[in-house]
């Protein structure tokens, strides 16, 4: 019942799935090597750095899944509206104060890039893939047309 159950979490969304189990193991395995008595300092912050690069690994192949999941989508629907928003933004400040003692010059500033993308799918089109690399789209109707 909890293998049914994982493979349907993984289903509904690999991203979040894949993610989730990156940091139970890491928390895991840090937390084994931790309550270690032989455990040195250096020896935990190595392991700390490579759980946090599996970490990062995983979060890229949850992405990469995640694309190629919208790309499937994109090929097996019958219209697809994509809308991008981006918005960026800045800000920054230059300062000067002096006073008796002597004079202060500051500086700061920062900035924000914001980009959404929105899928809109519609209808379904079944898309069969032949051994002669040729593929046939069969319609909701019924027809088959070879492109």
């Amino acid at each position: 019942m909890a293998v049914n159950r994982e493979i349907i979490r993984f289903a509904l969304s690999p991203t979040s799935y894949l993610i989730e189990k990156a940091i139970e193991t890491t928390v895991k395995t840090f937390a084994n090597e931790a309550d270690s008595p032989s455990a040195s300092t250096s020896e935990l912050e190595e392991l700390a750095l490579r759980q946090e690069i599996e970490a990062r690994v995983l979060k890229e192949q949850a992405r990469i899944e995640q694309e190629l999941a919208i790309a499937r989508r994109i090929d097996n629907a019958e219209e697809v509206e994509i809308e991008e928003y981006y918005d960026t933004s800045g800000e920054g400040a230059l300062g000067l104060k002096g006073d008796g003692n002597g004079v202060t010059v500051g500086a700061s500033g920062s900035g924000k890039k914001v980009v959404k993308r929105v899928y809109k799918f519609r209808g379904y089109r079944a898309v069969v893939q032949n051994t002669d690399t040729s593929v046939e789209v069969v319609e909701d109707e019924g027809r088959e047309s070879s492109s």
